[in-house]
C-alpha cells in the first residue's frame, strides 16, 4: 500500500501529544512512489468508431498517440476514460500508456483499428466481357477503391462520380476469370466478385463507309469494331487493315474503275465474321457533291455552293445543279439572289462576260421564283435547263484564272457580281460529271 510521504513521523507526534508514547521512537522515512501503473486496457476500435474506451488507474493520465500526434486524457473515478475521434481507417495504430502523479510511466497498450463486419461496401458488379474485349468496366460504390485482378496482374483504381470504373485491357482468353473488390477510403474491404471471360460468337456489325470509293481512291475509308480487321476484296484479290481504337479504318487499294465491285468485311478477334457490304466504284467526282431529297425529288449539288440542306452559300450566285443522277439531260442552271430587306430585281436577262466574250439570253418572268421567309428578307431564284450554246460557252470560259461576270437586268434594277473560285469549280466539275 503506498503511504504519504513523512506518515510515520506525524503519527508518532499524534500518539504522544494524545498522552500514549510509544514505547520505541522509530525514526522512519516513507519511500518515494517508483511503481508504474498498470497498462491500460482498451476497447475494440473499429473503422466506424468514434470514441476509444481506455480502462486504467484512477487519476493517472493516458496519453493517446495516434496520427503522429498525443492526446491526454485522465482516467476518471470510474476507473475510465473516454478518448472521441473521428472513423479511423482499418489498420490505423494506436499506443496508449498511463502516466500516475509520480511521473510512472506504464507499459504501452496498442490498438489497431479492425474493419466493422456490419458496415462492409457491397462487392462491385464485373460488366459481361468477351475474348475481343479491349476494356474491363466495373460498377461499385462512387468514390471509393477499387482492386481489380486479371490473371498475375493487380490493378488499383477509384469509381468515377457515376461509380464506374474502366480499365483498357489485352484481349483475355475465353472462359479465364477476373476478379475485384471495393475498398472503402477507410480501407474496408467487400467480398470479391468473380467474372468469367465469354466465348465470343456473335459477328461484327458490316462496316459503314465514311466516304464512298470512287475511280480516284486510293482506299476504302469507314468505321467499324475497334481492334477489328477490314477486309476487302476485289476480284481474286484481298486488302486488310486493321481498324483503330476509334473505330476508324482504312483499307488502301489501288484505283478502280468507275463501276467497279468490291466486298467488304469486318472479322473480329475471335475469327467472326460480319455480312459483306457490296461497294460499287463512283465518279471520281462524286464526293464533291451532296444528294438532297425535296418533295420527292432527288437533287446532286456541289459541296463548295450549296450547304447540304441544298441552300445556297452565297447571297448573289449562279450556280450548276442536277436534277437525279449526273447526266447531261438533268443539268439545270439555278441563278439566285437573296436580300434581307425584302427587295427584288425581277429577273428579265441574263447576260455572262469573260472578257470580250459574251453571252446573253432573256428570262421569261412566269419562270422566276419568290420566297419570303418570316424575318422580311426574300430570295429570287430562276432555275432552267440550258442550250447547248451556253453550255458551250461556259465549258470554253469558265476557267479558275478567268473572270466570269454575271449581269442581269431588272425590273426593278440591276445586279452584277463575280463567279467566285468555288462556283467556277462547281461548273468546272458538273459539266465533266455530266460527260462533258
Amino acid at each position: 500500500m503506498k503511504q504519504p510521504k513523512y506518515a510515520a513521523l506525524f503519527l508518532a507526534a499524534t500518539l504522544a501529544f494524545g498522552g500514549i508514547a510509544p514505547s520505541t521512537i522509530v525514526n522512519a522515512e516513507t519511500t518515494e512512489d517508483v511503481t508504474a501503473p498498470d497498462a491500460p486496457v482498451l476497447s475494440a476500435p473499429l473503422h466506424t468508431s468514434t470514441s476509444l474506451t481506455i480502462t486504467g488507474e484512477v487519476a493517472a493520465k493516458a496519453e493517446i498517440l495516434i496520427n503522429g500526434k498525443t492526446y491526454v486524457r485522465t482516467i476518471l473515478e470510474g476507473g475510465e476514460a473516454v478518448f472521441k475521434m473521428s472513423p479511423q481507417s482499418v489498420g490505423k495504430v494506436i499506443d496508449v500508456r498511463l502516466v500516475d502523479a509520480s511521473g510512472n510511466i506504464s507499459e504501452t497498450t496498442r490498438a489497431i483499428v479492425a474493419e466493422d463486419p456490419e458496415a462492409r461496401p457491397d462487392a462491385p458488379v464485373i460488366k459481361p466481357l468477351t475474348e475481343t474485349s479491349r476494356e474491363v468496366r466495373v460498377v461499385g460504390e462512387p468514390g471509393q477503391y477499387v482492386e481489380l485482378s486479371i490473371g498475375s496482374n493487380t490493378y488499383k483504381g477509384k469509381f468515377d462520380a457515376n461509380g464506374l470504373y474502366r480499365r483498357g485491357i489485352a484481349p483475355q482468353p475465353a472462359y479465364s476469370w477476373l476478379s475485384a473488390k471495393t475498398i472503402t477510403t477507410k480501407g474496408a474491404t467487400s467480398d470479391v466478385s468473380k467474372r468469367s471471360v465469354y466465348k465470343d460468337r456473335i459477328a461484327p456489325k458490316p462496316a459503314t463507309l465514311t466516304q464512298s470509293v470512287t475511280a480516284a481512291s486510293y482506299g476504302v475509308f469507314g468505321k467499324a469494331e475497334p481492334f477489328a480487321t477490314a477486309i476487302v476484296k476485289i476480284g481474286t484479290k484481298s486488302y486488310t487493315a486493321p481498324v483503330m481504337s476509334t473505330g476508324k479504318f482504312i483499307v488502301k487499294i489501288p484505283r478502280q474503275a468507275m463501276g467497279q465491285k468490291m466486298s467488304l468485311v469486318i472479322r473480329d478477334g475471335a475469327g467472326n465474321v460480319s455480312q459483306p457490304k457490296a461497294i460499287t466504284v463512283q465518279h471520281a467526282l462524286y464526293n464533291n457533291f451532296h444528294r438532297v431529297y425535296m418533295e420527292g425529288m432527288k437533287l446532286t449539288v456541289h459541296k463548295e455552293v450549296f450547304y447540304a440542306d441544298s441552300t445556297t452559300k452565297y447571297a448573289d450566285t449562279f450556280v450548276p445543279l442536277f436534277v437525279g443522277h449526273p447526266s447531261k439531260s438533268g443539268l439545270g442552271f439555278l441563278l439566285s439572289s437573296y436580300t434581307e430587306d425584302g427587295s427584288v430585281a425581277g429577273f428579265e436577262k441574263l447576260t455572262l462576260r469573260v472578257g470580250r466574250a459574251t453571252y446573253s439570253q432573256n428570262i421569261n418572268d412566269y419562270e422566276v421564283y419568290y420566297e419570303e421567309y418570316e424575318d422580311g428578307s426574300v430570295e429570287e431564284s430562276y432555275l432552267f435547263q440550258p442550250d447547248s450554246k451556253l453550255i458551250s460557252f461556259v465549258d470554253k470560259y469558265v476557267r479558275p484564272e478567268n473572270r466570269i461576270t454575271v449581269m442581269v437586268q431588272g425590273t426593278d434594277y440591276d445586279l452584277e457580281f463575280n463567279l467566285s473560285g468555288a462556283e467556277k469549280r462547281a461548273f468546272i466539275q458538273s459539266l465533266q460529271y455530266a460527260g462533258y
